[in-house]
């Protein structure tokens, strides 16, 4: 027979090991769970992670659809001023070749120099009808460049919301099978609908029109906006030249441009000046230049050489190729603030998973560092679709804003 002692022991050592294995039991259940949260605290991180770079390939699509619609912007009114310099040169070679005329026929009877004058007034005869059918050509070159233009930042914005969507459901599936893009979100489909059609918009009607006609204006390059400088002045007799290129349209939004270039003598008579045409040219499209004007348009020609110019727009020539203002894209004004895309993916709940979702938003911002690219004024600029100064960057989401769309998933 066991002994009492013995059977106590016995007793005790089967109680301690009933302990031991639920202690090990225990650990293991407790480690089980800690490995259990830390799978799913690394799921909340991923899920966070794969939301943040899905808004951030949206932005990044957004930042460049602005910045190619800026290019575009500048290349339009580039082409357009290019309309004008072409216009202004076949003004330009047209009082010249009047000129060298004039030149040689007032030269005619002096030996050896009237031999040069008139060999130049020749060549200048002969190369007029090249030279009009090239800028001519040039011109219809630039207008079918702008139709081009206008064209490619309507195909490329309608490319860049379409495609949007299908590049967050790539990043997204590239993260994880599992993962979906919560599209019913609120602040997701505000977001998107806010950056893609109501923070741009492409301009059309009569305020659009003039909006164009002032940026391209003010954009005109030296040769285009004043051709104007005085050969010579003494107190009898002076030589002005003056000429220039301006840009307006009409109600049917139709573009029209005008270029006069004139070159007088001046000289004075008791207390009056009287001009003497040498040369006068013009060209147009669509209408012609007025007979008489005290603007300082053209560049001041028709100020310095009112008869010089009066004579031009009497034989203006006209351009028979026209073009409409183009529809480009530009900020709404009414829209203000930063444009954001605020993007929510979820794992929906399966087997005994939970449901996990995360948050993520991009914002998309125009910056132009002074201190890299500094305006001419020193001034800060303002967001604009003429400067491709447009990118995207992460932003954080408040946490109030965090528990409104935890209630939306």
């Amino acid at each position: 027979m066991m002994t009492r002692p013995t059977a106590v022991a016995s007793r005790t050592s089967g109680q301690v090991l009933v302990l031991v294995a639920l202690l090990i039991g225990g650990i293991a259940l407790g480690t089980l769970g800690i490995v259990r949260l830390s799978q799913q605290a690394h799921e909340q991180v991923h899920v966070h992670h794969v939301a943040q770079h899905a808004a951030d390939a949206a932005g990044v699509i957004a930042a460049r659809d602005l910045n190619f619609k800026a290019i575009t912007n500048r290349a339009l009114l580039a082409n357009e001023i290019a309309i004008g310099q072409l216009l202004g040169l076949n003004a330009w070679f047209m009082m010249s070749r009047e000129t060298s005329q004039r030149i040689a026929l007032y030269t005619s009877w002096i030996p050896y120099v009237n031999a040069v004058t008139q060999h130049l007034a020749r060549m200048m005869q002969g190369l007029e009808p090249a030279l009009r059918q090239g800028i001519e050509a040039g011109v219809i070159l630039q207008q079918l460049i702008l139709a081009g233009l206008e064209a490619a930042q309507w195909v490329f914005h309608q490319a860049a919301w379409i495609t949007t969507i299908s590049t967050i459901e790539e990043v997204i599936k590239g993260g994880s099978e599992d993962y979906e893009l919560v599209l019913l979100n609120h602040q997701t489909l505000m977001d998107l609908q806010h950056v893609w059609f109501r923070f741009q918009n492409r301009t059309q009607g009569n305020r659009a029109a003039q909006e164009y006609v002032r940026l391209t204006s003010e954009s005109r390059d030296g040769f285009t906006r004043e051709r104007r400088y005085r050969w010579f002045s003494t107190f009898i007799v002076r030589a002005e030249r003056a000429g220039g290129s301006e840009v307006r349209h009409r109600s049917d939004n139709r573009l029209v441009w005008q270029a006069v270039d004139t070159l007088s003598i001046h000289e004075r008579l008791f207390l009056r000046w009287r001009e003497n045409r040498l040369g006068a040219g013009s060209y147009y499209l669509l209408d012609r230049p007025p007979l008489r004007s005290r603007s300082y348009d053209y560049g001041q020609s028709y100020r310095r050489n009112a008869a010089a110019s009066r004579t031009a727009a009497i034989r203006a020539r006209r351009l028979q190729s026209s073009h409409r203002v183009p529809s480009y894209y530009q900020l709404n004004p009414s829209e203000s603030g930063i444009p954001s895309i605020t993007l929510v993916v979820r794992r929906p709940e399966q087997h005994e998973l939970p449901m996990i979702w995360g948050a993520g938003r991009a914002e998309v911002v125009f910056s132009r560092p002074v201190d890299l690219w500094p305006r001419t004024d020193r001034r800060g600029e303002r967001a604009n679709l003429f400067n491709a100064l447009w990118r995207a960057q992460p932003a954080i989401i408040p946490e109030v804003e965090r528990q409104i769309l935890g209630l939306q998933v």
